[in-house]
């Protein structure tokens, strides 16, 4: 739909309405009318047209007058806000807690606490909060009756959601020859991403109309709306009718140009002739392509589309899909393309301390030094980056803690600045153990020299990253962590705590045998108390491959399992790359000083951005 700048000056909603199914898990309505909902509630329908909602909040922006169809509407009361725009605006008062993967216990959860609150809304709410670039925003909801015989329900949802003017059908962008061959694969990627996270919502036939699919100004794929179509109601049509993502790949492609047809010849070769059933079979698709456009040079496919050669001779070249019959075809896979390379496209650092509510002063300490150098040539462009990322948490009285902990952090930080020359690899697993031995060997030599006994020895956890692009090698010795968090795996904790309870449940004891005793949480290691041969610092290494956060974190902040309970609400938004990481850091420590206020908090995020390297297959 097409506005004036005129109406680019207004803000302007999409109004959306959903007939309800009461065997339908999302689309279904309570039959116990709810006392006090103020943003649904059952009316009649509005007797004037010009109105989208029978309160009559919503006019309708242009003459077009259907029930089912969306409209352009315009809010009358821009200044009264609304409880799904108050709960969109601050997910950490519903969202702690909630797995995405199942609808229904989120559903049964925020409508325990929103007893008003329908599937169709808390769809939106959740989806938005986990891919807020796809799926628009909502901002009003209500349930409304309707007798009409395009609607073979008595009762519909109507909604209201965040309309985009500036968003381009992709159907114009496939077409668009100026736009690069690897952006076209980008949106075939994220199709196939998006469909993962919309399934188990019942809102991936989402993806299955062209003209509900769209590009964001920043060239990000864009939902117009959610499609809840019932299987029953999907179930009428013929199967040969029934739309697939092959068959909406294939109508994208059916008007672009020779050229960019010559250069997906083998993935619509494929689709037109192999028998593709799942989304992970799908997938396998444009690993093969990938493939064959890295072994087969597409100067290769231009010569034969040149030469004359044949359909049947390009499908013989292609190369066989390696599915068994023992593969799971129910999903994507788990893990991120395997044959496609990816590159850094953005890399963002942040840090924060906070003394906390109960302490007078803080011991922690955090040290980091990062260089990124962004190469721009014909080809693309590509981003460097590397660092050291140090986080220490002392113990120890009158101040020393302090002591302890700044040694540590700018021991590490000076044997790195002597033996790594940034352009080079990563230090290896033996280097980082030199520098945390080399950093326990001076506080263990301040304390012999304070003559410091017992308790009265300062000592300090430390956690490390070393960063090369998307390699990291971490040390840590102490209980001090480090967590990887992507929308795919969700949060991991990759450090194990060195404190008596985990060393019982490594021995084999139960884990509530384990921490029922009352020196559970005492450390088994730290830098300082104890000389080198008492310390034996973990080193491990891990490889981004898509967008992911890493986060170093003091105990302060870990504590009672605080991120894990928070990961919707705080972790989540986190990888929102439209919101400043030290913004979204920010409200973490403020959520973490709420709930383990008794001690110093400190946190180091990295934001990893990734895409697709595929300037090197086209």
């Amino acid at each position: 739909m097409h506005t004036t700048e005129t109406d680019k000056d207004l803000k302007l909603w999409w109004g959306v309405l959903y007939p309800a199914y009461n065997d339908h898990p999302i689309l279904a309505v309570a039959t116990p009318e709810v006392e006090g909902t103020i943003f649904e509630q059952d009316t009649n329908p509005p007797n004037a047209a010009d109105y989208f909602d029978p309160q009559h909040r919503y006019q309708r922006w242009n003459s077009c007058y259907a029930y089912d169809l969306p409209q352009l509407v315009q809010d009358l009361q821009p200044h009264e806000s609304t409880l799904l725009a108050e709960l969109h605006a601050s997910p950490h008062l519903w969202a702690d807690g909630l797995d995405l993967a199942h609808p229904e216990r989120v559903i049964a959860q925020l409508q325990a606490t929103y007893p008003g609150l329908s599937g169709v809304a808390i769809a939106y709410l959740v989806l938005n909060l986990a891919c807020p670039e796809s799926v628009p925003a909502i901002h009003d909801a209500w349930l409304d009756t309707v007798a009409t015989a395009n609607f073979p329900a008595n009762q519909c949802h109507g909604v209201i959601l965040d309309y985009n003017h500036a968003a381009r059908p992709l159907k114009d962008v496939w077409e668009d020859d100026s736009i690069p061959d690897e952006r076209i694969f980008a949106y075939l990627e994220d199709m196939l991403s998006l469909w993962q996270l919309l399934e188990p919502w019942h809102s991936h036939f989402s993806l299955l109309t062209i003209k509900n699919l769209a590009v964001n100004p920043d060239q990000s794929l864009r939902l117009h709306q959610l499609d809840f179509t019932p299987p029953l109601v999907e179930s009428f049509r013929p199967l040969a009718q029934r739309p697939t993502l092959v068959t909406i790949w294939q109508q994208l492609f059916e008007n672009t140009s020779v050229r960019r047809q010559s250069v997906f010849m083998p993935l619509l070769v494929s689709l037109s002739t192999a028998p593709i059933e799942t989304i992970r079979e799908i997938q396998m698709l444009l690993d093969s392509l990938a493939e064959t456009l890295r072994t087969e040079p597409l100067l290769a496919l231009n010569q034969a589309d040149e030469s004359g050669e044949s359909t049947d001779d390009l499908i013989a070249a292609l190369p066989e899909l390696p599915l068994r019959d023992d593969d799971d075809h129910t999903a994507i896979d788990d893990a991120p393309t395997a044959l496609l390379p990816r590159q850094l496209v953005q890399v963002e650092v942040a840090a924060q301390t906070d003394t906390g509510r109960d302490r007078h002063h803080n011991e922690d300490m955090y040290l980091m030094n990062h260089r990124q150098q962004l190469r721009v040539t014909p080809n693309g462009q590509q981003l460097n980056m590397q660092g050291v990322f140090i986080l220490c948490d002392g113990m120890g009285g009158h101040a020393e803690g302090e002591v302890a902990s700044s040694l540590a952090a700018k021991t590490v930080y000076e044997y790195f600045e002597e033996t790594w020359p940034w352009q080079g690899d990563l230090p290896s697993a033996d280097e980082v153990r030199k520098a945390i031995y080399r950093a326990n060997e001076a506080i263990f030599k301040t304390n012999e020299q304070k003559a410091k006994t017992g308790s009265g020895r300062m000592g300090t956890t430390l956690v490390m990253a070393l960063v090369d692009n998307y390699h990291l090698r971490l040390g840590y010795v102490g209980d001090s962590r480090i967590y990887r968090f992507t929308k795919r795996q969700g949060l991991e904790q990759l450090t194990v705590d060195h404190e008596v309870g985990q060393r019982l449940i490594q021995q084999g004891v139960e884990p509530e045998i384990a921490y029922g005793r009352p020196d559970a949480y005492q450390l088994t290691q730290a830098l300082g108390p104890r000389n080198n041969q008492s310390v034996a610092p973990e080193v491990m290494d891990i490889t981004i491959d898509e967008d992911t956060l890493v986060l170093l974190c003091s105990d302060g902040l870990s504590d009672n399992r605080c991120l894990e309970t928070h990961i919707i609400s705080h972790i989540l938004p986190m990888l929102d790359f439209s919101v400043p990481l030290s913004q979204t850091l920010h409200k973490l420590i403020e959520m973490g000083n709420e709930v383990n206020g008794h001690d110093n908090l400190t946190a180091i995020a990295l934001r990893f951005k990734l895409r697709s390297a595929l300037s090197c297959l086209f």
